[in-house]
C-alpha cells in the first residue's frame, strides 16, 4: 500500500505539500498540486482519515535554523524571534548546521518533530522543495519564501559615503563565498566604477571564519588603503586592535565602516559608522509570511530591505 512518503518523493515535493493537497487547503502552486494528483492517482495512493486529520492539526512549534559559527546571528535573531513568535502563542524549536547537508539533516529532524513552518537564516536551501520553509538572508527554491537585506545596496553606500570622503583605496572585507558576500562585492566594486576607482583585486578578502587572518592578509599586502569596509561589527573590531598593534591609527589612517549596525557599534573606539542592518524589520516580515504559511495562504515576494547611514567617528574626511 502507498505511503504519503511514496507520493512525495514520486511527485518531488514535501509530505507536508501532499497532505495539503489531499485536504484540499489552499495555498499550493499549481504544479506542485497537479504533481502530487499525478502521483497519487499512478500509487493508487489514498489518505487515512486518521493521519490526515492529525496532519492538519498545529503543534505550535516553529524551528528556526541559525549557523552555530556566526555568533552575531544569534544574538541578533533569537531574542527578536522568541518575541515575535510568543506574540502569536508558538514556540521556537532552534537548531544550528553550516553546510547543506546539515541543513537538510535539520529539516527533517524538525519536520519528524511536526513543527508547523520553518524560518531558515543565512542558508542556501535552493535545493529543498517545501512550502513551509521562510528564508531570511539565503535562498530558497520559490522567490516568494524569501526575505533579504539588500547588501548589494549597502555595500555600494558605504563605498559612496567614502569616496564623498575622498577615500580612492577602499578595501573590503566579506564573509567567505555564500550569497550575501556576493552580493557586498558586486555593491562594492558597482561603486569604484561609478567613482572611477580602479578594482584592486589585492584590497579584497574573504574572512573565511578568521577575520584577524585576513586582515592581516590586507596588511601584508603592502597594497596601501585609507578605508576598509566590512561585513560585520565584530570585524571592525578586530580590524581596530590590529590596526593599533601597527601602530595605524582609526581614522586618521585608516577609516572603518561596517554593513551591520549591532549595539557593538556604538561601543567600539572610536564609534563605528555603519550601514544599519534592519533586522528587527526583515523579522517583522517574516512574521507576516508566516501568517500566510500557517493560514495556507499563497506567499507573496517581498522586495530587498535597504539599510541606512549612521555615521559615527570611524571615518575621516580626506578631501
Amino acid at each position: 500500500m502507498a505511503t504519503i512518503t511514496d507520493v512525495s518523493l514520486l511527485a518531488n515535493v514535501s509530505k507536508a505539500t501532499v497532505s495539503r493537497v489531499m485536504s484540499g487547503s489552499r495555498g499550493v502552486k499549481s504544479e506542485s498540486r497537479e504533481a502530487v494528483l499525478r502521483a497519487a492517482e499512478e500509487l493508487n495512493y489514498r489518505p487515512n482519515a486518521a493521519a490526515q486529520t492529525l496532519a492538519n492539526q498545529r503543534s505550535d512549534y516553529i524551528g528556526v535554523i541559525l549557523f552555530s559559527s556566526d555568533a552575531g546571528q544569534v544574538s541578533t535573531y533569537l531574542p527578536l524571534l522568541a518575541k515575535s513568535l510568543k506574540a502569536k502563542g508558538k514556540h521556537m524549536l532552534v537548531q544550528f548546521a553550516e553546510t547543506q547537508e546539515e541543513q537538510a539533516r535539520v529539516i527533517e529532524d524538525l519536520n519528524q518533530r511536526h513543527c508547523d513552518a520553518i524560518i531558515a537564516i543565512g542558508c542556501n536551501l535552493s535545493h529543498i522543495n517545501s512550502d513551509k520553509i521562510i528564508s531570511i538572508d539565503g535562498k530558497t527554491a520559490s522567490d516568494e519564501q524569501f526575505i533579504g537585506y539588500d547588501y548589494r545596496f549597502a555595500a555600494e553606500s558605504a563605498c559612496r559615503f567614502l569616496s564623498s570622503k575622498g577615500h580612492t583605496s577602499i578595501a573590503i572585507v566579506v564573509d567567505d563565498e555564500n550569497i550575501a558576500s556576493k552580493q557586498v562585492l558586486e555593491g562594492y566594486k558597482t561603486c569604484l566604477q561609478n567613482s572611477a576607482i580602479p578594482v584592486n583585486r589585492q584590497l579584497i578578502v574573504s574572512a573565511n571564519g578568521n577575520s584577524e587572518q585576513a586582515i592581516m592578509a590586507l596588511l601584508n599586502s603592502y597594497h596601501p588603503f585609507t578605508a576598509i569596509v566590512v561585513m560585520r561589527d565584530s570585524q571592525a573590531a578586530v580590524a581596530m586592535n590590529l590596526f593599533r598593534n601597527f601602530n595605524l591609527a582609526t581614522p586618521s589612517e585608516v577609516s572603518i565602516v561596517s554593513l551591520e549596525g549591532s549595539q557593538l557599534a556604538s561601543q567600539l573606539n572610536p564609534p563605528l559608522t555603519c550601514i544599519n542592518y534592519p533586522s528587527k524589520q526583515l523579522v517583522d516580515i517574516a512574521m507576516e509570511q508566516l501568517d500566510s504559511c500557517l493560514q495556507d495562504r499563497v506567499m507573496v515576494s517581498k522586495p530587498l530591505v535597504s539599510g541606512r547611514l549612521i555615521t559615527r567617528e570611524s571615518v575621516a574626511n580626506r578631501s
